[in-house]
């Protein structure tokens, strides 16, 4: 099979693998679509040391091609893989909380992922998908978990009136998160005309190119919730801080490269509370997966626009380069291996 694996250079190679054969309790996929996540870009980007001949790709939708010893899915069946895998022995796996295990697997990123013709996971991370949902949709399911925890853990609930800083795809899709959960007025921060212009269509309230001009525009109605996206060298905590009233909570979604700035005073006085929010897990009973996989079955024809681009595998540095260059309009980049 093809496969699309990191070089010393940071860059991609697409070399031949065997194709995996599913051990049991395991299924092979036949990869139908593959997401390119603001992580992988920390790893293009040189501010993660990228793992030389590890596989990328956490974001997969695909079918059942294979399956091994004592699984019962049915070849073909559309599925979205949850990819990330805890030990399941210890206390934070046992209560649910296996996002937080210290021998957690996050296939594409500390194991082997879906830039490939196929991928072979546990059964046990296969969410077979409902009528109206294709295996090609079924890889915006996991961006769309990210944002389900985010906006749980940060306290969006009904009336809540929030701002998301950052409209790439994990912001775009917590605005949506926090209008289902909720919230009656969503302001968001967008910089390219692409990331405005998918704001609009998902209904924000208001959109402003800083956290600046969205404090100047909410004047003495802070925000209940601020949903922070960016990370990278940003300063949106900061700025987070600012826009979020006394009391209230700032969800912290971005990936930061280092330590970031926090204004401790204000963030003292105002008795505010930061909760960090990683990957997905159990939720009041619920898979944080399942409730995004009905929450993209329900809004599928407004979500499906934030995919503005498709590769195959063979131009998997050029989709790279495609969704690390916001001017080129980017904002979910697939391949389609």
């Amino acid at each position: 099979m093809r496969a699309a694996v990191w070089n010393a250079s940071g860059n991609l190679d697409v070399v031949d693998r065997p194709v995996p054969e599913p051990r049991p309790g395991w299924a092979r996929l036949r990869v139908c679509s593959a997401g390119i996540c603001g992580t992988d870009l920390h790893f293009y980007r040189g501010s993660f040391p990228a793992p030389a001949g590890l596989l990328p790709g956490h974001e997969v939708g695909g079918a059942v091609d294979a399956v091994g010893e004592g699984v019962e899915l049915a070849i073909g069946t559309p599925v979205a893989v949850e990819p990330l895998v805890g030990c399941g022995g210890c206390a934070h796996c046992r209560t649910g909380n296996y996002n937080r295990c210290q021998r957690r697997t996050l296939f594409g990123v500390t194991g082997r992922g879906g830039l490939a013709e196929y991928m072979t996971v546990p059964a046990a991370s296969l969410y077979p998908l409902p009528e109206g949902l294709s295996a090609e949709a079924g890889s915006l399911v996991e961006p769309l978990a990210v944002c389900v925890r985010g906006t749980r853990l940060a306290g969006v609930e009904l009336g809540t009136r929030v701002a998301v800083l950052g409209t790439g795809s994990i912001g775009l899709l917590s605005l949506v998160s926090a209008r289902a959960s909720g919230a009656i007025e969503v302001y968001a921060t967008a910089r390219h005309p692409a990331q405005r212009e998918q704001a609009a269509a998902l209904g924000a309230d208001g959109i402003f190119s800083s956290g600046d001009e969205l404090a100047a525009a909410l004047g003495e109605r802070p925000v209940d919730v601020v949903i922070e996206t960016v990370g990278g060298k940003a300063e949106t905590l900061a700025e987070a801080v600012r826009l979020v009233r006394p009391g209230g909570s700032i969800g912290m979604l971005g990936v930061f490269d280092g330590p970031a700035a926090l204004p401790a005073i204000d963030f003292s006085v105002k008795e505010v509370r930061l909760v960090g929010s990683n990957c997905y897990a159990w939720s009041g009973g619920l898979r944080d997966f399942a409730v995004a996989i009905e929450l993209l079955r329900a809004n599928l024809a407004r979500l499906t626009p934030l995919v503005t681009h498709r590769f195959p595998l063979e131009r998997v540095n050029e989709a790279f380069a495609t969704a690390a260059d916001k001017s080129t309009g980017a904002i979910k980049v697939q391949l389609t291996p």
